[in-house]
């Protein structure tokens, strides 16, 4: 069978399976499809691609994660391909994206709520990401960041006191732990969280690639990567939260949301104003369950975030002006009498029971009654992936 989909451009190359562009047939959408050939793979690019397919299936969604589309067999020419779908980030991974290091503050504490936030609700689901860096940290268009390449990802498990791990992931953004061999937890990826902060902001890596040497110093030293100059206060003990070279002392995800570089970040999401337009009241009061709104807010669309926010720039920086009656168009009222005698004229070879009948067909009928010279009315609501995976 033909697949519904046509697979487009290859935007990303990497050892564990190549990503391309794909559109579907039906309706013509745009993502991401990440295959590798069964053909010629290697056994460990192929269990890659079906242990993020499985991670991604039993991961919730969340905003700041890149969003899981289904998986799919493909036979193109005489090559079978297994494919993972995954929503299309066009502005690609943060690395690329902000070459050279991220100068605006106010970007890097946004960027790293994000990161924190997407890590905090892995960890929540019992999984580790294992491989936290810049180049598996996506840039949407609206500047939200979000967590890709769950190819190395685990489940959590339990340390042991004598069973070595098998490290996964990249050499420079592993853990002490990890490089030792003694555990892969949620505290390693708050390392690599920290190395991360530390590479955006300064476009390199937070450990020079000295080879093993580097391994040496990551798992068997004291050292700790060099703090950038131009990091604030606030921003240096928040890495120094992430980078203790003891697990159990780094702050959690859940802690670290919380903690003064970020809060400014929190802040202003929480602020509670009188809502200005229908979208800005999220709440309106309503008690939802948990889930339910958590759900919502997940799969509200980035479109919808745009709207939103140009629907608020209507309302004047004083407030909205409900008496200000120019350039508003009526689009929906009661008609006056006259207006409704016209309409049962038009409408004469009906019977109806009710006089209003007629109006409410009409307007139901009709997109947009303007009427000039009239005061306004009753209203009506108008309702990719680059990667690079390390095994050990």
């Amino acid at each position: 069978m033909s697949p519904s989909w046509v697979r487009g451009t290859c935007v990303g190359r990497g050892c564990f399976g190549a990503v391309s562009t794909a559109v579907n047939k039906t309706d013509g959408g745009v993502f991401a499809v990440k295959s590798v050939d069964l053909d010629t793979c290697l056994p460990t690019q192929s269990e890659s691609l079906e242990n993020e397919i499985s991670i991604l299936c039993s991961l919730k969604p969340h905003p700041y994660i890149v969003r899981f589309l289904g998986d799919s067999y493909s036979k193109e020419g005489t090559t079978t391909f297994r494919n993972l779908h995954l929503e299309y980030l066009p502005e690609g991974d943060v690395a690329n994206h902000v070459a050279g290091g991220i100068n605006d503050d106010s970007l890097l504490r946004s960027y790293t709520a994000c990161l924190v936030s997407a890590l905090r609700h892995v960890h929540s689901q019992g999984f580790v990401h294992c491989d936290v860096k810049a180049r598996n940290v996506l840039v949407s268009r609206s500047s939200v960041i979000k967590l890709a390449d769950f190819g190395s990802a685990i489940r959590i498990g339990k340390p042991t006191a004598t069973a070595q791990i098998t490290p996964r992931g990249s050499p420079l953004w592993m853990a002490p732990e990890v490089i030792r061999r003694e555990y892969q937890g949620p505290e390693s990826d708050v390392w690599s969280l920290g190395c991360t902060v530390i590479e955006m902001l300064t476009g390199k890596p937070a450990w020079e690639d000295m080879g093993i040497d580097s391994l040496s110093r990551i798992g068997f030293s004291d050292e700790l990567p060099v703090f950038p100059v131009t990091l604030s206060e606030n921003g240096r003990d928040f890495l120094d939260k992430c980078l203790k070279r003891d697990p159990s002392q780094r702050w959690s995800c859940d802690q670290l949301l919380h903690h003064p570089y970020l809060s400014h970040c929190h802040d202003s999401s929480r602020t509670e104003s009188s809502p200005r337009c229908v979208l800005d009241w999220v709440n309106s009061g309503l008690e939802l369950e948990e889930e339910e709104e958590e759900e919502r807010s997940e799969w509200r669309s980035e479109l919808e975030i745009t709207a939103m926010a140009r629907i608020c720039k209507l309302a004047m920086t004083g407030g909205a002006n409900w008496e200000f009656d120019d350039g508003w168009v009526e689009v929906r009222s009661h008609a006056s009498e006259e207006e409704r005698a016209t309409m049962e004229y038009s409408e004469s070879t009906r019977v109806a029971s009710d006089p209003y009948d007629d109006v409410a067909d009409d307007l139901a009928r009709t997109d947009v009654f303007e009427y000039p010279n009239r005061l306004p009315g009753n209203w009506e609501s108008a309702t990719a992936l680059p990667y690079d995976e390390f095994v050990m």
